[in-house]
């Protein structure tokens, strides 16, 4: 059942800083009914685990908090298409391990950028993240839904839905009882060429998202406004309504009937926390009627 506009779970990618139990902390005091967070450090290859006591502590205090759902996003470093092989290496291991450390916290979603094959083909990018995908997921038990995030770079996988439906289905063809769907970032999307401001625009996007991957996969929004112009393949994120998106083009966005029941992520540039209370206030203005 679809949840009211005005009620959606609606919240911040908040750090982990201090252990996962303090970021419960971070978003009660955003106003936040769902979250996400990173599973250490996002741009290091190591990974600190969690003892019992922490992951207990965290999994009490967001049921206590009512945050639902949680969502994991990937390591930056983590490369699933990458031409290095070491690189390609390195990023299977720390999917695994991310995937396992999600499941043990109770993530219910893990959000994974695609990568980049920079001077292959398509073909070869899906391929490649196939492998890298399927061989992680081999690893974890039990492993929360995959939501892989549209990009606006096309370098990767991310870059168009074409591309993300075909290595979805080359997961599913390895994996068939892999859980997988797509994270939908508002600024990705500006900038790989849909103009949200434009109603007819999000109309394609919605037509474009349903005919390759199934509106039915479609599992989070990134809700960010963006600095660069539509087409521009930059995803720079900008404060709600302070970018080119405008406030217009995300209520365009979140309001159309294919994309007003997912759960909203922020990710708007870290300035403080009154900023931060100010996008999401904004952010559920534009849901309401």
């Amino acid at each position: 059942m679809r949840r009211p506009l005005a009620e959606r779970r609606t919240g911040f990618h908040v750090s982990i800083a201090g252990g996962f139990p303090s970021a419960v902390g971070r978003a009660l005091e955003r106003g936040c009914t769902c979250m996400q967070v990173f599973c250490g450090n996002p741009r290091g290859w190591a990974l600190r685990p969690p003892d019992e006591e922490e992951v207990a502590a965290f999994r009490a205090a967001r049921a206590e908090a009512d945050l639902a759902p949680v969502f994991a996003h990937s390591c930056y470093l983590v490369n699933p298409c990458s031409l290095d092989d070491g690189v390609f290496t390195k990023s299977v291991e720390r999917l695994g391990a991310e995937l396992r450390l999600a499941a043990r916290i109770g993530c219910e979603y893990y959000v994974l950028h695609p990568g980049s094959h920079k001077g292959e083909s398509a073909d070869w990018g899906i391929a490649r993240a196939r492998d890298a995908i399927g061989a992680a997921l081999g690893e974890a038990d039990a492993a929360p839904t995959v939501l892989l995030e549209t990009m606006a770079s096309e370098h990767g996988p991310g870059g168009s839905f074409e591309t993300l439906g075909a290595l979805i289905g080359e997961v599913l063809g390895a994996a068939p009882s892999a859980r997988i769907g797509i994270t939908l970032d508002s600024c990705h999307a500006f900038g790989a060429g849909y103009d949200l401001r434009e109603p007819a625009e999000v109309d394609r996007l919605a037509a474009d998202t349903d005919r390759t991957v199934g509106l039915e996969r479609l599992g989070l929004i990134h809700v960010n406004d963006s600095r660069d112009e539509p087409g521009s393949r930059r995803d720079r994120h900008a404060h709600i309504g302070k970018g080119t998106i405008g406030r217009q083009g995300l209520r365009n966005l979140l309001t159309h009937a294919a994309f007003a029941s997912q759960p909203l992520i922020l990710e708007t540039p870290w300035e403080s926390l009154p900023v931060d209370r100010r996008n999401l206030r904004t952010v559920r203005a534009l849901l309401k009627p």
